[in-house]
């Protein structure tokens, strides 16, 4: 990148960049990196938050999300004013809403999608930013394709757990999608989806994201953060705020499952729609012990097979978590690593 320009961006009182709109339309960055999203997120953080965009005379080239964490970092405390010089220290390199994508984009990205190019670019802009008190970084959703570029001396890289991507191309319908399936898994999912066609007391539906209320959707997703309360510095997904501005960005989708004599939601997922490969974001639903029902999970997916397939998107990314589960639903599994890498003087 021939003179290259550094933006080093915090949502919290930064405004939106005159080029967001179009970084994020050429990058493919889906909702949760829109600039509402971000600022909510960063306000209720346990790190700063900092989102550093390189430019050259054609505009912006590459976009990085992190969070920089120091000896400071504490999950019951929320971040500091901002990412200061003369802490030790180190960035966190994840994508801001799903651990499913990079947190990076680079428009010369290359073969190793754009690995190079963030030790190459980001790490000489950070430095410069944070001083000498930056010292490492943690590189989340390595590829294969990236291992290379990432490895080396001092440095640690370990495979994380797998995405879980199904590929849809070939399927006109839910039903074609079932057919590829084991007949054990295909004969249980057709018996869920009889049930619930026959059960009128849960109503199903796919919303604009505007149209579900945050404070429910909030509700039912504690109970599915309470399983996996394993990554103590980010942002918790069920903060009411985050939620309300992520469903308000018009490429939300909100799967709804909804008791029919009460008005009360049972579960809910989000899904961050894209033209090509929409994300399953969220997924909560109530235990059977607080008047949730069996079997949501399953027949989820399906309805977002269904709405995907409706709607011509040629995969969707159901991330991490259950991966074998998944894999009995066609899902393919894509390796995915991360690096820690020390910034030696």
């Amino acid at each position: 990148m021939n003179r290259t320009a550094v933006d080093v961006l915090d949502p919290r009182y930064d405004a939106e960049p005159g080029y967001w709109t179009a970084l994020r339309e050429r990058a493919g960055l889906r909702a949760d990196w829109s600039w509402a999203v971000l600022t909510a997120q960063a306000w209720a953080a346990r790190t700063p938050q900092p989102v550093t965009v390189l430019r050259d005379g054609a505009g912006p080239r590459g976009v990085v999300a992190a969070a920089w964490v120091t000896g400071r970092t504490r999950r019951h405390r929320f971040a500091r004013p901002s990412a200061r010089r003369g802490w030790l220290g180190g960035l966190d390199i994840r994508a801001p809403g799903s651990s499913a994508q990079p947190g990076w984009w680079f428009a010369d990205a290359g073969g190793d999608g754009g690995v190079t190019r963030l030790l190459e670019s980001y790490v000489p802009a950070m430095r410069a930013e944070l001083g000498p008190g930056f010292r490492g970084m943690l590189v989340r959703q390595v590829g294969e394709a990236g291992l290379d570029a990432v490895g080396g001396r001092f440095r640690l890289v370990r495979r994380t757990e797998d995405i879980a991507v199904l590929d849809l191309a070939g399927f006109g319908s839910r039903e074609d999608w079932m057919n590829s399936l084991a007949r054990k898994r295909k004969q249980n999912l057709r018996k869920i989806f009889r049930t619930f066609d026959a059960d009128p007391s849960v109503a199903v539906r796919c919303v604009p994201g505007a149209e579900a209320d945050p404070v429910a959707v909030a509700e039912v997703l504690r109970y599915n953060e309470r399983k996996h309360h394993d990554v103590p510095i980010v942002p918790l997904p069920h903060f009411t705020g985050y939620l309300t501005a992520l469903l308000r960005q018009p490429d939300v989708r909100v799967i709804e499952y909804v008791e029919t004599a009460t008005g009360r939601l049972l579960a809910a997922a989000t899904l961050l729609d894209h033209p090509v490969r929409p994300i399953a974001r969220h997924w909560g639903a109530l235990g059977r012990a607080d008047g949730g029902r069996s079997n949501l999970y399953f027949h989820f997916y399906g309805e977002a097979v269904r709405w995907a397939i409706a709607n011509g998107r040629g995969s969707v990314v159901f991330g991490k978590k259950m991966t074998e589960v998944k894999a009995t639903l066609g899902a393919r599994l894509v390796p995915q690593y991360a690096a820690a890498v020390p910034l030696l003087r």
